[in-house]
This record gives C-alpha cells, sequence and structure tokens, in this order.
C-alpha cells in the first residue's frame, strides 16, 4: 500500500529505529530540563546576590546618614551627655562615607525606575548639610561628650540646621534605594516570568516533538492490532502500510505476506469444500451458500430472482449399459453446455447425481424460461445424435412468485422438474 500525504512525516521518522526514535524522546525530554535547570539555578543564584548587594548597599549608604543625625540630636537633647563620659562620635569617617555613598550612586547613573531628578535632589540635600556637619567637624576633634566647651562653641541653632539638612538628605537617599530596590525587585520578577515561559515553551515544544515520535512508533503497532483483529474476523484483503525502513516496517512486511499466504490458503479451502471435484462446477453446499446470499441481497433491493432444477434424462442408462467411466464424461459433458447456455452473473451447482442447481440473478419467470429452452434445446440437439450423451429436465421457479424461503424456492423448482420429466413433450421447460 503507497502511503498518503498524512504519513509522510511518519514516513520520515520510521527512517529511524525504533531504538534511534526511543533515545532522541529521551534526549528531547531531558536535554532541555537540563539546560533550563542549569539557567534556573544561574538567574535564582544572580537574584540572590543582587538582594544580598542591595540589602549591603542600603546598609553601607544610609548607615552614615542615620548615625550622623543620631549624634546630632543627642547632642541637642542632651548636650552630647556629659554624664556619661562617652567619647565623641568620628563625625569625619561618617561624612567621608556619606560622600562615598553618593559617589557610588553616581556611577551607577539613573535607571527608568529611578529618575535622575531623586539622585539630584539628594545630592542637593547633602550640600546643604555639609557645612553644618563640617563646622561639627572643626569645632569636635577627638572632643569628649562631656566637654562643656560644645555648647559654648555650637548654637542650638546650628544644631537644628544640621539635623534639618542630614535628615533631609537621608530622606532623598531612601527614597533612591527604594527606587533601586524596586527596579530590582521589577527585574527578579520579569526574570521569573522569562523563565517561567521558557520553561512552558521549551516544554511544549519537547512535548510536540515527542508526541510526533510516538505516533511513530505507536500507529504502526496500532494498525498491526487492527488488522490482526479484523484478519482473525475472516476478513479478507487485510493489508497494512509498508512506510520507513524501522522494525515495524519489517514486521509490516511480515504480516502482510501471511496475510496473502493465508488468503490464497482460505481460497484454496473453500474451493476445495465448495467445488465439485468431477464437473468443476459448486457442489451441494456451494451453491445452496450462493443460493442464500442472492436471495437475502434481491429481498433487500426487490430483485427478481429465478431457480433451475435439473435433472439428467437417461443417465442411468448409460452408467449402467456403457460404465461409469462414461457416466463421468457424460457429467462432464452436459455441465459444459450448461455453462455455455447460462450468463456470467449466473451460478450453476451440482445438487447431488444427476441433479444440477443454476440460480439466476436479477432475472425473472418469462427471461428464465427463455434461457431454459435454449440450454435444453442445445443439449438435445447434440445428445440426440449420440446415446453416450443425455439430455436434462428442467423445472422453474422464480421470486417474488414462489415467495424468498430458500426451501420452498427448491420444493416449487423440484416440482416443476417433476412435472416437465413426465409430460409427453419434453422439448419444453416447466416453471
Amino acid at each position: 500500500m503507497k502511503p498518503d500525504k498524512g504519513t509522510t512525516l511518519e514516513h520520515h521518522l520510521r527512517r529511524l529505529t525504533v531504538g534511534q526514535r526511543i533515545s532522541i524522546i529521551l534526549a528531547l525530554l531531558l536535554l532541555p530540563m537540563a539546560v533550563l535547570s542549569v539557567v534556573s539555578m544561574s538567574v535564582l543564584d544572580g537574584q540572590e546576590i543582587d538582594f544580598q548587594h542591595s540589602v549591603q548597599e542600603s546598609i553601607d549608604t544610609l548607615l552614615p546618614l542615620t548615625t550622623l543625625e543620631h549624634y546630632l540630636e543627642r547632642a541637642q537633647v542632651d548636650e552630647l551627655e556629659a554624664q556619661t563620659n562617652t567619647s565623641a562620635p568620628n563625625f569625619t569617617v561618617l561624612t567621608q562615607n556619606i560622600d562615598r555613598s553618593f559617589s557610588t550612586i553616581e556611577t551607577t547613573g539613573s535607571t527608568p525606575d529611578m529618575p535622575e531628578g531623586l539622585i539630584t535632589a539628594a545630592q542637593r540635600a547633602w550640600r546643604d548639610a555639609r557645612p553644618a556637619v563640617q563646622r561639627l567637624v572643626e569645632h569636635i576633634r577627638p572632643l569628649h561628650l562631656g566637654n562643656d566647651r560644645l555648647s559654648d562653641t555650637l548654637s542650638r541653632k546650628d544644631l537644628q540646621q544640621a539635623i534639618h539638612d542630614v535628615s533631609r538628605a537621608r530622606r532623598h537617599l531612601a527614597t533612591i534605594i527604594k527606587a533601586r530596590y524596586t527596579h530590582a525587585v521589577a527585574l527578579r520578577h520579569s526574570q521569573l516570568r522569562w523563565l517561567v515561559w521558557s520553561w512552558v515553551v521549551t516544554l511544549s515544544v519537547a512535548t510536540l516533538f515527542i508526541g510526533l515520535f510516538l505516533s511513530s512508533i505507536l500507529r504502526p503497532i496500532k494498525a498491526l492490532e487492527s488488522a490482526a483483529r479484523r484478519l482473525g474476523a475472516g476478513e479478507t484483503g487485510v493489508r497494512i502500510a509498508v512506510l520507513g525502513n524501522d522494525e515495524l516496517t519489517s514486521v509490516s512486511r511480515h504480516f502482510n505476506a501471511m496475510s496473502e499466504y493465508w488468503e490464497a490458503t482460505r481460497q484454496a479451502l473453500l474451493t476445495e469444500t465448495s467445488m465439485d471435484p468431477l464437473t468443476g462446477v459448486l457442489n451441494r453446499r456451494g451453491i445452496l451458500a450462493v443460493l442464500e446470499q442472492e436471495l437475502a441481497a434481491h429481498r433487500r433491493h426487490g430483485q427478481p430472482l429465478s431457480l433451475f432444477m435439473m435433472d439428467l434424462d437417461r443417465f442411468k442408462t448409460i452408467n449402467d449399459t456403457l460404465g461409469h467411466s462414461a457416466g463421468d464424461r457424460a457429467l462432464l459433458w452436459v455441465a459444459e453446455k450448461m455453462r455455455e447456455s447460462l450468463r456470467g452473473s449466473d451460478h450453476l451447482g451440482r445438487y447431488g447425481g444427476d441433479e444440477f442447481i443454476a440460480v439466476l440473478p436479477a432475472t425473472t419467470q418469462e427471461q428464465a424460461q427463455a434461457i431454459a429452452q435454449r440450454m435444453r434445446q442445445s443439449i438435445h440437439d447434440t445428445a440426440n445424435r449420440d446415446d453416450a450423451l443425455p439430455t436434462i429436465s428442467i423445472g422453474i421457479a422464480s421470486t417474488p412468485e414462489m415467495g424468498w424461503d430458500m426451501q420452498t424456492l427448491i420444493g416449487g423448482a423440484d416440482a416443476a422438474l417433476y412435472a416437465s420429466k413426465h409430460r409427453p413433450d419434453k422439448t419444453s421447460s416447466s416453471d
């Protein structure tokens, strides 16, 4: 069987062996998962590192300003807690750390989620706060918190101004850090969505290809199973499309060869069981089976059908006087003459001994009478010149006149035959 267009892809796939296709299926399933797993781990590790960096940046950036603001507020409220005798804070280091944080922010630059105006506002706030802090640095060297000169040197107004400017710088800087954090979170979400879609698309494509490869394996197996079931049910002409060059193709070829051999053997057995070995026409079982099938078909379509019941005249005399060989030659000759008179669509069978049946599909009673007359006349013309050849008598029964029951139809033809054999005028057939 030739493959149709729908099996072209399967034909190409079946050029590979089943083992090769299973290996490809495993590769399509495992390799994308392995690659995506490595990429996912790399992206997640990168996100964790970025998160740690973001947290550390927040600490390094905001802590100096927050610490400076805290110490200035303590100086204002508690006059640097003269009673604790603790060491004065190192304002110089804090200022340097803050300057370094702003340098880092300038290097990083702005992003869509963190406009340049935020950076500018924070820098301006720090520039406003820095002179007041610088004055603190100049007046407070390694000064102890309990030293009374701090109150003399700094006025409450200077402290308030320094606290205000530092607080404003801290708020702007916190806004920058928050914007960076928001941008980082959005980036992480985008990366995660990209990973999810990568998994979905990759697995979908892999599943599609796996389905195609599995189909190229399962389809021929299902075809084999269906063909074997049909063959087991007695259906003939069962064949499987031979595609590709794999193991299943070889099995399909062997199945087709087996099916052909089975059909030939079956036909030989049917022929042997349904054909008469002497005359070559159908035997009793074969002709009755054909009659039953034709009656069922003609009943469904409402078509007429006629039946001949034929008996050889003087056959017993030929057999008794000339021997059985002469009787066999007479049977062979009369069967051949009957076939010559019948049409290609008609069926002829040996009913038993010297009796024959002919089934004439789609034939009315009038048409059957004309055919029977020609047959009888043809046989009589030759047999009347040779005593070793028999003549025949014919009884006719037709549907729908005689009904559709097989036994009734045979009985009607047999009765007509009996009447024909006992008529004085033997040159006409009877119905």
